[in-house]
């Protein structure tokens, strides 16, 4: 009986070619495999640095207002609250909802994403209708004499730039 050496090789290179095929479209990514990124709203629900924030937007029913739309936001942490003596939401949520919610919206800037170094010198309107004065000092940026202390929180729908003190009083 008679070996044939030369069929081993092909029948090598097809099993191999079959199991890399196996893996290959096993391998794929499934929609529910990838990890999203979080919105502004989840970014802020979920940083014990934004509680007071977090607080008022819960009180003004603005958590779902912030899950969309491509925004900016400005947005003071606990220490820019104490930097007004308001060391607990409480002292905000004293006042109306529409208040509270024009105050945070009057730190967020509609339907642009401003990263950091794409900010610019000059003017920008809130959606709560203020205007937003951005100057530039040295490095820093200031959004109504508010330093940017943190900037460039990458979210779904925009970014967050902390800030040192409320912009709007």
């Amino acid at each position: 009986m008679k070996k044939n050496r030369f069929v081993w090789p092909y029948v090598a290179f097809f099993l191999l070619a079959v199991l890399s095929s196996g893996v290959i479209i096993s391998c794929k990514e499934k929609n529910e495999d990838i990890v999203k990124r979080k919105t502004i709203t989840e970014v802020i629900m979920e940083n014990e640095r934004f509680s007071i924030l977090k607080d008022l937007m819960l009180y003004a029913k603005m958590s779902d207002g912030l899950r969309t739309g491509e925004v900016t936001f400005f947005a003071p942490d606990n220490a820019a609250f104490g930097r007004a003596n308001i060391f607990s939401s409480s002292v905000l949520t004293a006042m109306p909802e529409d208040s509270v919610r024009k105050l945070i919206n009057n730190h967020i800037v509609g339907k642009e994403r401003l990263d950091y170094k794409s900010l610019k010198e000059g003017k920008k309107k809130a959606i709560g209708g203020k205007e937003l004065s951005i100057t530039k000092t040295d490095s820093i940026f200031s959004v109504n004499r508010a330093d940017i202390i943190l900037s460039d929180i990458s979210a779904a729908n925009g970014v967050i730039h902390i800030i040192d003190s409320l912009a709007i009083r």
